[in-house]
């Protein structure tokens, strides 16, 4: 069995990422989203990814910071998950044979890799920068909405083109993936965390292609824990 995460918003309880760098230089997620909007505004980037990191790379620039691993990577270790994820993965990753764990994030591939889950992850695929020497440059690879479901495929082909999937989102930046995992027969699951996130899941459900929608508790005995126990149970039933 393949279970496939978004990262913020789904593991985390922040939809946008927290990079420590960029708060040491002065923006929050109000002052960060004002300036990606000029940015689309302007015409200087195509769309919220194009903008994002324009803005991440032009304001460490403005600050005389070299983009590096060192300095992307800045409090990853620290970062905040929602209640029970630490637990939930360490618990299914060491008692469930045949069971892996994926990360697909339009967040920084190297951030996601220094948190504290990073050990109970199969891999991860999100953005990254060109390298040369110990500095980075530009944005090499950038992980847009419809770039998931290509790194979902490249998933199932490094695990024998499995269908054996479950998806696990909390917006709108989700919906490809989600189109994409319901059309090959896989299981896809909507963490929810307010008012707001339960309006996005009725308007991403409105073909079914949501398979069960959850509060954002990974804790054990939590929905989240009965449901994957399930589909355990379900995988060994049909193995015998």
């Amino acid at each position: 069995m393949i279970i496939i995460y978004d990262f913020d918003g789904t593991l985390t309880p922040y939809s946008l990422p927290q990079y420590e760098i960029l708060k040491k230089c002065g923006y929050d997620d109000d002052r960060l989203m004002e300036r990606i909007k000029k940015e689309i505004k302007k015409g200087n980037a195509k769309e919220i990814y194009d903008a994002y990191y324009k803005c991440y790379i032009d304001i460490l620039s403005e600050n005389g910071i070299t983009i590096s691993r060192d300095t992307a990577c800045l409090g990853a270790n620290q970062v905040e998950f929602n209640p029970g994820v630490v637990d939930y993965l360490k618990r299914f990753q060491s008692q469930a044979t045949g069971m892996k764990h994926y990360i697909v994030t339009a967040g920084i591939k190297d951030y996601v890799e220094e948190t504290s889950i990073s050990e109970f992850i199969n891999g991860v695929y999100g953005v990254t920068f060109k390298q040369k020497n110990e500095e980075w440059g530009d944005i090499e690879f950038l992980l847009t909405d419809k770039e998931k479901v290509n790194v979902i495929k490249k998933v199932q082909n490094e695990n024998k083109g499995t269908n054996e999937i479950i998806y696990f989102g909390d917006g709108l930046t989700d919906n490809f993936a989600f189109e994409y995992v319901h059309s090959i027969g896989g299981k896809n699951v909507f963490i929810k965390s307010n008012e707001e996130s339960q309006k996005t899941y009725q308007k991403l459900n409105v073909n079914g292609m949501i398979d069960e929608c959850f509060d954002a508790d990974f804790k054990i005995h939590s929905d989240i824990d009965k449901y994957i126990q399930k589909q355990l149970e379900n995988q060994k039933d049909l193995e015998h």
